[in-house]
């Protein structure tokens, strides 16, 4: 499938690694970048000038671990259709997500806020409507604005993340077409999505850009991949092998231990769920190519998030922040406005916001300062990338306390923040421990360096407490669910 003619690869932007024994130079760079950065005024007048509006079609690959994509390293060829795209494209080789779950995830590239400041978290989930989201900015500006998801998360009924998009049209999250003969049980709304955009665009009004957003579920548990996929492992998997939502709680409560699951059985069910989300993608990009509106259209491909897939004696993407959580895949087609290759500097999922600001061509739209346009100028290596993860819903919690009385709730009910900078990364947890990781020479996090190198996590903590100062968590009681969203919420692992 030919989705762009391919340009010219630009040089990957590469780390400068310090010697060993001193404290990384970058370090006290990002003290000196995030201070100019706070200290101008954010209201964006564009990286560049003002251009027609092109359609801007924004697609969450949710729970894809970037390392099981091609572009981010997995051998597993997994992503084709990513990978023909990104071959194109700018691959940004060095994305952070801000949260390791949905909500905040979301919320934070909708606003450009990091979770501290749009407080759009376990404890109080709605969105504030304080914040303007890409939605209400890019509809205020003449764009038609459309979303089509199946995560029940994404709906006006639990956060409100969509406010701004005049169409907002939700999937079953088990059903895919009442009429589709080619349904399967672990349909997660995707194929139902791919109808629901083509529909639309076959009836939108042609003389205005539009906004689209898509996320697409299907990496996310169950994993329960379609039949044919199934066959493409070592070990096909039979056609009743699913890990559910269900076990997932159960494994998090403690009544699985780590040594009796088949951990290769739980990646490859996964994987086959990867497949899966990048097949919709290759349907979503025929979508676009038959209705000739690749070359008017600005592509951007990311995850919220990744998934432990046992990493860290996790499951799941909940009670961590570790590097297969954060780090996630992001592709940007923009010809003309994005020189295609790759790029190794440091970007957040907030940078999301002032790029599709800058892309519709809106102009003194206040931009929060972790939000960094990608249009420009790569970000110096030393740029400080932020994530945040607050204490669980007391519903999760109950939960997994209801399945098994002497789950230790201790551990799973803390928060956590963390900051990266170059090869090194602290986080902050609150109970007040502090884990510090050379990601050089300990890519899994598993030796914490905080008690051998004092000075280093001294200094990433000041940093820390400079990017997120202390606050007061947004007031308000946890949402009520309604039986349908509990429902599917428990069919995903998300309650009992």
């Amino acid at each position: 499938m030919a989705y762009r003619s391919a340009l010219k690869r630009s040089s990957p932007f590469r780390f400068q690694l310090q010697r060993a024994g001193r404290i990384d130079c970058s370090v006290w760079r990002a003290f000196l970048w995030i201070g100019l950065v706070l200290t101008l005024d954010v209201a964006l007048h564009g990286c560049g000038q003002r251009e027609i509006q092109p359609n801007i079609v924004f697609v969450v690959l949710d729970t894809v671990r970037d390392d099981h994509t091609g572009i981010g390293g997995g051998t597993q060829q997994l992503t084709p259709n990513l990978d023909r795209l990104a071959s194109q494209s700018t691959v940004f080789r060095n994305a952070w997500a801000n949260s390791p779950w949905t909500v905040p995830s979301h919320a934070s590239f909708f606003t450009g806020l990091l979770s501290s400041g749009h407080g759009c978290t376990h404890q109080h989930p709605r969105l504030d409507t304080a914040w303007p989201t890409l939605a209400e900015l890019l509809g205020g500006a003449g764009y038609q604005t459309a979303a089509f998801y199946s995560n029940p998360w994404l709906s006006d009924r639990t956060t409100g993340l969509l406010r701004g998009f005049t169409l907002k049209r939700e999937a079953p999250v088990a059903g895919g077409l009442s009429n589709d003969p080619g349904r399967y049980r672990g349909d997660q709304g995707g194929r139902a999505t791919v109808f629901n955009v083509q529909d639309w665009l076959q009836q939108r009004e042609r003389r205005a850009p539009f906004f689209i957003f898509v996320n697409f579920l299907e990496a996310h548990l169950p994993y329960d991949p379609p039949p044919d996929l199934r066959q493409r492992f070592r070990n096909p998997r039979p056609p009743d092998d699913l890990v559910s939502g269900e076990w997932g709680m159960e494994y998090q409560a403690g009544l699985h231990s780590f040594a009796d699951v088949d951990w290769q059985r739980v990646g490859e069910l996964y994987a086959g769920d990867v497949m899966s989300a990048d097949r919709l993608l290759g349907g979503l990009l025929r979508v676009l190519e038959n209705q000739d509106l690749l070359d008017q259209t600005v592509l951007i491909i990311t995850s919220d998030h990744g998934e432990n897939l046992g990493d860290h004696g996790l499951v799941d993407h909940q009670f961590s922040v570790h590097e297969t959580l954060l780090a996630v895949p992001l592709v940007i087609s923009a010809p003309g406005r994005l020189a295609s290759g790759e790029r190794n500097d440091p970007v957040m999922l907030t940078d999301l916001f002032a790029t599709v600001v800058q892309l519709a061509g809106l102009q003194d739209v206040r931009i929060p300062a972790a939000s960094q346009c990608l249009l420009g100028e790569a970000a110096p290596a030393y740029r400080p990338l932020i994530a945040e993860y607050a204490r669980p819903q007391e519903h999760l919690l109950n939960s997994l306390q209801n399945l098994n009385p002497d789950c230790d709730l201790e551990s799973l009910a803390r928060s956590f923040q963390t900051v990266r900078v170059g090869r090194l990364r602290l986080t902050v947890v609150s109970d007040g421990s502090q884990l510090l990781h050379d990601l050089q020479t300990d890519p899994g996090q598993e030796r914490n360096l905080a008690g051998a190198k004092p000075v280093e996590a001294s200094t990433l903590k000041s940093l820390l407490e400079r990017l997120l100062p202390e606050s007061d968590e947004p007031l308000g009681d946890e949402i009520q669910l309604d039986d349908q969203t509990r429902e599917q919420l428990r069919s995903l692992g998300y309650v009992h």
